[in-house]
């Protein structure tokens, strides 16, 4: 657990989204580390042992090439983590991993993040959406390298890097932008000089300091807003309202460690007699025997808490009517087998899906209100409206049965269309 003379793990925007009870439980497992420049914390191919969430120190994914040429792919500081493999199945990292700028970050060991994701945390979905930011960095940064001039790209990464820290300057050699950007130092002496007579920035002796923040933005391609957007969608409040889906239970594994970092901020107290000694051991052997009894009957609760979800989530998916779960924003968070086919999208990515995409166009105003009745009334209502027409199918009018949850925060919608009708379901 951090001490008090460390920076705030939530200075890390990813750990600051979490709510706070998840956030409780994961703290005593993160551990701070001092990094410095230049520092490699994993090479490609070498085994994934922490995730870290940098905090005031930035951390670059280079490709190293077989003759050695090295180039960054990626730079990740205070709006992310390092360890994504982990949430895809991996167990080995993709890049090397190398300390650009000195500082803090608190890593979380491989074992836990993989429990914690396997409970479909706030962490889980929050990491998922960084993941989606992440590819876009690597994407963009391919179509920089293809299509846009050197110039340009240092545009791009300067602005990068300041967006991850604090200040409009920072430290860095012609020689280490080379490394980076995988160009000669030659080439980074011109586009810099030309940046510098612009008026954007001021260089001398490996320090840059930004002194027209909106020159350097316009003269940039598009490439840096790209990625800056995404990262703004992720943080922009839509990250925190994601619900968690099931109870997180907490990682039996760490346990021990969580009771010991709470025992040590409780008061430290001494029995005064050689009674008091012998009560307070009996006690202790009685209390463990209790708790491995509750932990026992904890496991088989578990145990057939798993059993029944796993039985109803079968008849949730693979029932003939079109099940959906809706957040304020009309956003689809969760839908079943039979709702993916009657709207013709992928189940994984429902969360980019408004259900009133799927609309025709004369019904759009209508569920709008719909949606917001269900909402505010807390009530189970019902309405008819049109469906656009797919590849699979045509243009079919449907009827919609909703109530809302008793927070009124998701409309939990069934969709019965003529063919189900027709079966007499």
């Amino acid at each position: 657990m951090p001490s008090h003379d460390l920076p705030d793990p939530r200075l890390n925007r990813l750990l600051a989204e979490l709510p706070q009870d998840e956030y409780e439980r994961l703290v005593y497992d993160l551990e701070a580390v001092t990094l410095t420049m230049g520092e490699v914390l994993c090479e490609s191919g070498g085994e994934l042992r922490h995730a870290y969430f940098p905090v005031d120190c930035i951390l670059s994914r280079i490709n190293i090439t077989a003759v050695g040429h090295a180039m960054e792919l990626a730079m990740t500081g205070r709006d992310g983590l390092v360890g994504i493999s982990l949430l895809l199945g991996g167990e080995t990292a993709l890049h090397t991993v190398e300390v650009q700028s000195a500082g803090t970050a608190y890593r979380l060991r491989a074992e836990v993040l993989t429990w914690e994701f396997a409970q479909c945390t706030a962490l889980h979905r929050l990491a998922l959406r960084y993941a989606l930011a992440l590819m876009t960095q690597l994407a963009q940064g391919a179509v920089c390298i293809r299509h846009h001039s050197l110039e340009q790209q240092l545009c791009r990464w300067l602005l990068h890097r300041l967006d991850l820290q604090p200040g409009n300057s920072l430290e860095m050699t012609h020689e280490h932008l080379a490394h980076l950007l995988g160009v000669r130092r030659e080439g980074v002496t011109e586009a810099a000089g030309r940046l510098q007579a612009a008026g954007f920035i001021q260089y001398h002796r490996g320090h840059i300091k930004l002194t027209d923040r909106a020159g350097l933005e316009a003269h940039a391609c598009d490439c840096y807003r790209v990625v800056r957007d995404q990262l703004g969608d992720l943080y922009g409040g839509t990250a925190s309202s994601l619900r968690t889906r099931a109870r997180a239970r907490p990682n039996p594994a760490t346990l021990r460690t969580r009771a010991e970092a709470r025992l040590s901020q409780a008061p430290a107290t001494r029995p005064d007699t050689p009674w008091d000694t012998e009560r307070l051991l009996h006690e202790l052997q009685v209390h463990q025997i209790e708790l491995e009894m509750h932990n026992e009957e904890l496991q088989h609760a578990y145990d057939e808490a798993d059993r029944l979800r796993e039985r109803y989530a079968d008849i949730y998916d693979f029932a003939p009517l079109a099940y959906f779960t809706l957040d304020p924003q009309g956003v689809i968070v969760q839908l079943n087998l039979a709702g993916a086919i009657l709207l013709g999208i992928k189940r994984s990515e429902c969360g980019r899906y408004r259900f009133a995409a799927s609309l025709a166009q004369d019904s759009l105003a209508e569920f709008s209100r719909f949606h917001q009745q269900v909402l505010d009334s807390r009530s189970r209502a019902s309405c008819e409206v049109v469906l656009r027409p797919t590849a699979h199918r045509d243009a079919t009018t449907v009827r919609i049965e909703a109530v809302a949850d008793e927070s009124g925060s998701e409309c939990r919608m069934v969709v019965i269309d003529p063919v189900t009708r027709g079966k007499g379901v």
